[in-house]
């Protein structure tokens, strides 16, 4: 068990700066502050790192899509989920009865349905005046805000006006009076605007009078509505930049039939989730294919889509293939021009499958198994559009060390990446939020989660030499990491309250994957909203976790070309990388470094992470002879407490700082605060500056 400790280290290093001679210096604490060094060579670059390792990971399980990306208010609002089991069976959950008495009952019906197999029903035997009807609660309406409304509706023996209402705790504040002509299905859309804003506002549905009324569907979202999507959450998203988005899953990938959520987006039915059983979730199947491409297109990320490997088949696999890639004289090329997308849509990157290995995973197989399954799948797509990229599910080896060889043998020309997924989670099984304000407790598993990267890169080493030793003649052979993140505790929904020290985490996995640029070209952080997600959502507005704010750090000041560099400090020992398995990585520097440079060679950017819980870093930087402005831009994420996180409540806790350091030199001191990620960024000096 890992307790928070100073390694006293003395390293001999040269210190060049005016007026100071060569001295032996000892890597110490001096009260609250360690010692440590820092070269950068801006002449000496080191490769390139490809943009696809700032890539993200959304999945339609749990309250990613479904009350998180898409902008639909309503719950359960293709009523195919389950009724209550009291006195409102006959209503689907989460929808309530209005004007109940004994002259009126409601029913799932299976027989009559608008989409699915089922549709809610409401009888009234009332006299004309009482109004009877169904109504779902807990909305945040806003004032002055247009909402766009839907409904699909039937009846029979209904004569009054149908009325869509939205209310407060009492009145209604808005409605539309709407006439039922037949007893076909009718589609009714239009737009209702509050006046006030309501913190618990209800939707309803009611008539007056005897007659039954069938509610096959019914959405209601916000008229600001990005082609569906909130608003809010692409304008988050495009801040970040990620350069490509992997979908639609994730375990729920494995029984997943992409043909159901085509065409028209009400008459798609909803799903259970059979990949997540005990949640007893569905899903609305609104995102399919289309939605999920223009999400891509909306927040500027190349899509990235895993197919069904579970319980799927490779023409399944091979069809949808087409649908994206093919062109409008094909069967599926000529159905998405029929949906409204007559461009192809070149997406090139293909996973085959989602964690096979795992027996949590529908159609768990095993790695030889998978290898020939993967072999058949990549054939027929590659049929299809031979200029797809196809990603293979890869495991780690240590724990499943026969699955990465089979793909090797049997599938050996069929996949261009090896898929790797990691979570900083020896904790989450067992351990609950509240156990965290136990100090000793909560430092353990702070020195776990920033030191587990260094985990993730020795998978990266170790991966690449069993594809380099099993595939010589395949150079062009990489690895992906398709899944990554910390997961400090166990949380319903995984809807996890990040810290700054995930944010952390997340600065060192990103200097992981640059160390590894020639083994590592594709990765996806997991996710991007809600469940242990970047963003994180309700209908009020929203708020960003420490691991966006690096990312945006990340994003916005970094360069292509990796720097050498080197960092001289102290060290604390390795933690456990996963409960059993020691890093390889016994001892980790305080100091976690990488340097960066602009395309145009112009800027330097040096990425400074403090690991130390409790010391500030005294720091000595230089950049060999290379000129800088002496005007520095410095960005910084810092809290004194390790443990702060942003909420709803206090959305701007955590926030990122910038400052200007002015009339810098080199070599120059800088403090590095504890438990911070710091990006120095400097300007290349002109001829005459």
């Amino acid at each position: 068990m890992h307790r928070a400790f100073v390694i006293l280290t003395t390293i001999i290093v040269a210190i060049s700066a005016p007026n100071k001679k060569l001295l032996a210096e000892e890597f110490y604490v001096n009260g609250n502050v360690l010692e440590g060094k820092i070269s950068v060579s801006p002449t000496e670059q080191l490769g390139r790192i490809n943009p696809d390792i700032y890539g993200l990971f959304a999945s339609t399980c749990y309250h990613e899509f479904d009350g998180g990306l898409w902008a639909e208010m309503l719950v359960s609002r293709k009523f195919a989920e389950h009724d209550f089991e009291d006195k409102s069976f006959g209503i689907v959950r989460p929808w309530f009865l209005l004007g109940a008495n004994e002259h009126i009952y409601a029913e799932h019906d299976n027989s009559i349905f608008y989409c699915g197999s089922q549709s809610q029903k409401i009888v009234s035997k009332n006299d004309k005046e009482h109004q009877s009807g169904i109504g779902q609660g807990r909305l945040f309406l806003q004032r002055q805000k247009r909402y766009n409304v839907r409904v699909n509706l039937t009846h029979q023996g209904v004569t009054s006006p149908v009325t869509i209402a939205l209310e407060d705790e009492s009145k209604v504040l808005s409605k539309k009076d709407i006439r039922l002509v037949g007893t076909d299905w009718q589609r009714f859309a239009f737009d209702l605007e509050v006046p006030k804003t309501v913190e618990k506002g209800k939707f309803t549905i009611t008539f007056k009078g005897p007659g039954t009324l069938w509610v096959g569907s019914a959405s209601l979202m916000p008229a600001d509505n990005m082609s569906g999507y909130r608003k809010d959450v692409i304008e988050a998203l495009r801040a970040i930049r990620p350069s490509n988005i992997r979908g639609l899953g994730g375990n729920n990938i494995s029984c997943w039939r992409w043909k159901e959520a085509l065409g028209n987006i009400d008459k798609r039915p909803a799903r259970f989730d059979r990949a997540f059983p005990d949640d007893d979730r569905w899903i609305t199947n609104d995102v399919g294919i289309d939605e999920f491409i223009q999400l891509c297109r909306l927040v500027g990320a190349r899509p990235y889509i895993v197919v069904n490997a579970g319980d799927g088949t490779a023409q399944e696999a091979a069809d949808l293939v087409e649908y994206c890639n093919g062109s409008n004289d094909t069967p599926y090329g000529r159905i998405r021009a029929e949906n409204g997308h007559p461009e192809p849509y070149n997406v090139e990157l293909w996973g085959i499958g989602n964690e096979m290995y795992g027996n949590w995973q529908i159609g768990h197989v095993d790695g030889q198994t998978y290898a020939k399954r993967h072999l058949e799948f990549a054939k027929a797509m590659l049929a299809v559009d031979k200029s797809v990229r196809i990603v293979a599910v890869g495991a780690r080896y240590w724990k499943f060390p026969r699955w990465n060889q089979a793909l090797f043998e049997t599938a050996t020309e069929y996949f261009d990446y090896l898929n790797l997924h990691s979570y900083a989670k020896k904790y989450r099984r067992w351990l609950k939020k509240p156990d965290l304000k136990d100090p000793k407790l909560a430092e353990e598993v702070y020195y776990y989660i920033v030191s587990s990267p260094y985990g993730i890169e020795e998978q990266i080493i170790e991966t690449d030499k069993e594809i380099r030793t099993a595939l010589p003649n395949r150079p062009e052979v990489k690895i992906a990491f398709g899944e990554w993140n910390s997961y400090p505790y166990r949380s319903p929904y995984m809807e996890i309250d990040f810290a700054l020290r995930d944010g952390i985490c997340t600065a060192g996995v990103f200097h992981a994957f640059r160390r590894q640029a020639k083994a590592l070209t594709l990765a996806n952080f997991s996710r991007a909203v809600n469940c242990h997600a970047l963003i994180r959502t309700n209908q009020a507005g929203i708020f960003l976790n420490p691991q966006y704010l690096v990312f945006k750090m990340y994003a916005e000041h970094s360069g292509p070309i990796l720097l050498k560099s080197q960092v001289q400090c102290g060290s604390f020992p390795a933690p456990e990388y996963e409960k059993g398995r020691p890093q390889a990585k016994g001892q980790i520097p305080w100091l976690d470094v990488s340097a960066t440079m602009s395309r145009d060679e112009t800027t330097v950017y040096l990425a400074v992470i403090n690991l130390h819980i409790h010391k500030h870093i005294r720091t000595q930087i230089g950049l060999d002879d290379w000129p800088f402005s002496t005007n520095v831009k410095l960005l910084e994420l810092y809290d004194s407490d390790y443990m702060a996180e942003n909420s709803f409540e206090k959305p701007d806790k955590l926030t990122i700082k910038e400052k200007w350091l002015k009339e810098i030199t080199a070599p120059f001191n800088y403090n590095f605060k504890p438990h911070s990620v710091t990006i120095l960024i400097f300007e290349k000096k002109g001829p005459g500056i």
